[in-house]
């Protein structure tokens, strides 16, 4: 449990961090600015996905037959409080350019996957 946990973790931090810092880069070089926080958006992802993660291998102790619902339902109650959080950013004002709705949907998927494959290798091991 704990070596599945930190691999994973090690690896989407690695990730995560990387294309941050290329998501910035970009965006500087395009000589553009986000009307919002870059790295909110990380650490909401990264946390949620800490969450997740430990939440699933816990329940896969109790319920194994019940990790891919659990999964599904975590998978749309994360996304329900992204949108809680970061209300103004997505719906304010002044609609977003495509350089920020792009912005917003890369880390989505980059923790998405992770989440998937984690929950997935944790349902074949069963």
């Amino acid at each position: 449990m704990i070596k599945r946990l930190l691999f994973f973790t090690i690896a989407i931090v690695v990730l995560a961090t990387s294309v941050l810092f290329i998501q910035k880069w970009y965006i500087s070089s395009q000589g553009e600015s986000l009307s919002f926080s870059l790295n909110a958006i990380y650490y909401f992802h990264f946390a949620a996905y800490l969450i997740i993660v430990v939440a699933v291998e816990l329940l896969s102790k109790k319920l194994p037959n019940q990790v891919g619902f659990f999964y599904l339902a975590s998978v749309f109650i994360k996304i329900g409080f992204f949108v809680l959080i970061f209300n103004n950013t997505i719906f304010g004002e002044t609609p977003l350019n495509m350089l920020e709705r792009i912005t917003i949907i890369i880390p989505f998927f980059m923790f998405l996957i992770f989440e998937a494959i984690y929950s997935g290798k944790l349902m074949n091991a069963q």
